[in-house]
């Protein structure tokens, strides 16, 4: 996922005279264990009770008699490393989890996509390959904190109302809010996804209603938890390969508010937005978009987003595969 530095800019070109705003540092914290390879391809984080899920695509890639693997952190490990205790090992523990029964879903380019919980109720989305075809599947399980062990209710297996089907493109961001499951679709610019919706499921995964969400550009890749007043934040992503794929549009935000410092040199854009939940529709809160500091030659594919409450306030985010395995902290609000 190289980026081509001399090739004309989208953001550049469109936007020469916008304000140039601060960025936040990407802070790395050390991975070991196999959740670490690359071929882990994390993609979805939250909390569960102090434990921080990180979610591999295929749990089964580490399957040990014919059991599946979700891996976590103890927040305490975290808050050790982030201040200052750089010798600290961060060693992950993990939950099983038997996938045999849905094995049909699984086909390449299919696998797990989004996390969160309500107390030992954990819901994943899951992204399927049918006949070529993207869907989403919602399923729920339940923790046993004891036994180290998820168990999936295969009746709650739920096919997502999607008005898109666009290859490789799915609900890649869950969260749970006042008893209702929300899955959100990751294209919705204006181009590309001319009326975006959310479909509202409750606890049991039965749907409720549909909801307006707002046009943004690039992806929706994962969301924190909502705070009690229905507000979130999600990482919103362009990996440069995928321009054409989502029909590029006006970034508002940029016009509204500035680009990152960084960000006026490269094709990426890696930044988090916030939105907030309300019964007649998602709505994008009147506020910057917090940009991350980018590398210079390369795009990290932000897949996984959770708040952090340690001495210092912000984020945990973590990557998909490129260009390798990240955790990271970014300072927020």
């Amino acid at each position: 996922m190289v980026l081509l530095s001399c090739s004309p800019d989208i953001l550049t070109n469109n936007y020469p005279n916008s304000k140039i705003l601060e960025e936040t540092e990407v802070v790395e914290i050390p991975l070991t264990g196999k959740i670490a390879e690359r071929k882990s391809e994390i993609s979805g984080l939250c909390w569960y009770k102090d434990n921080l899920i990180l979610l591999p695509q295929y749990p089964d890639r580490y399957s040990e008699n014919g059991l599946g693997k979700i891996f976590f952190i103890k927040k305490q490990q975290i808050d050790n490393y982030l201040n200052g205790d750089k010798k600290s090992s961060l060693a992950t523990d993990f939950f099983t989890i038997d996938l045999k029964d849905f094995s049909n879903l699984f086909q390449i380019g299919s696998g797990f996509e989004a996390v969160t919980t309500n107390n030992d109720t954990v819901y994943f989305s899951i992204e399927s390959l049918n006949n070529g075809e993207t869907e989403t599947f919602l399923i729920m399980g339940i923790i046993d904190p004891l036994l180290k062990k998820i168990s999936l209710n295969k009746n709650s297996l739920t096919l997502v109302n999607s008005k898109l089907h666009i290859h490789n493109l799915s609900d890649e961001t869950i969260l749970y809010y006042r008893n209702k499951i929300i899955p959100i679709y990751e294209a919705n610019g204006d181009a590309i996804n001319p009326k975006p919706v959310v479909s509202i499921y409750d606890k049991s995964l039965h749907f409720v209603k549909e909801i307006e969400f707002p046009h943004i550009e690039y992806r929706i890749t994962d969301a924190t938890s909502a705070d009690k007043d229905g507000k979130f934040w999600a990482i919103n992503y362009l990996y440069p390969g995928d321009i054409k794929k989502l029909k590029m549009d006006k970034d508002l935000l940029i016009e509204k508010y500035g680009i990152g410092k960084s960000h006026i040199k490269s094709k990426a854009v890696e930044r988090l937005v916030e939105f907030q939940y309300t019964d007649s529709g998602i709505k994008l809160l009147e506020k910057p978009p917090l940009y991350f500091t980018l590398l210079k030659n390369d795009s990290r594919n932000w897949e996984g987003l959770a708040r952090y409450n340690g001495k210092i306030k912000g984020f945990l985010v973590a990557t998909d595969t490129f260009p390798k395995t990240i955790l990271a902290f970014v300072k927020g609000q």
